[in-house]
């Protein structure tokens, strides 16, 4: 019986700590965002404040405010494909 006992707090301890690492790693696998201007406007950041800053699928973005964020979620695809574009663009 105390040797149940001593396997199961092992597993559990085990348990904790592999799901932390997890949540760990999937936070380090955002990407940064790659542009000094809004995903939705266009806009260089800097003339009106602070970012709206968000992640969509392990992905930072970066949009101007709240309401281009809305746009943003009204066609994340769209955005994705034009931020691919631009990160293309950057390369060469």
């Amino acid at each position: 019986m105390k040797n149940l006992k001593f396997i199961l707090a092992f597993i559990l301890t085990a348990t904790i700590i592999a799901v932390s690492w997890t949540s760990r790693a999937d936070e380090q696998k955002t990407k940064p965002y790659p542009l000094d201007a809004c995903l939705v406007c266009g806009m260089k950041f800097g003339a009106m404040g602070e970012p709206c800053v968000f992640v969509y699928k392990s992905q930072e973005i970066k949009v101007c405010d709240k309401s281009e964020k809305a746009d943003f979620d009204k066609n994340p695809e769209k955005y994705m494909k034009k931020l691919a574009e631009a990160e293309a663009k950057l390369k060469k």
